[in-house]
């Protein structure tokens, strides 16, 4: 649940962010490129976490993620001002 719940919270701002702050020309092109690259590391990180989970268990695995995404979107919120838009 706090996976999920912190999933969210890093991105829908992460998603704003890259729509408004690219050409509309230029979109489809910053997408592929970020499918491509959360693809070569979702190949990665699940490796990783197999490996973990193996050595330290499930469980822990699971609370190690949710602790990292709450970090990347307290990152988010304290840095709010960097993800503004710019009103033109």
């Amino acid at each position: 649940m706090l996976i999920g719940f912190f999933g969210q919270l890093k991105s829908i701002p992460q998603q704003t962010v890259i729509q408004t702050s690219v050409s509309r020309e230029k979109l489809s092109s910053v997408y592929t490129s970020l499918g491509a690259v959360s693809t070569g590391m979702f190949g990665l990180a699940s490796l990783a976490m197999g490996i973990a989970a193996d050595l330290i268990g499930v469980r822990a695995v699971f609370v190690i993620s949710a602790v990292f995404l709450g970090w990347a979107s307290l990152l988010v919120f304290k840095h709010k001002p960097l993800f503004a838009m710019n009103a033109e």
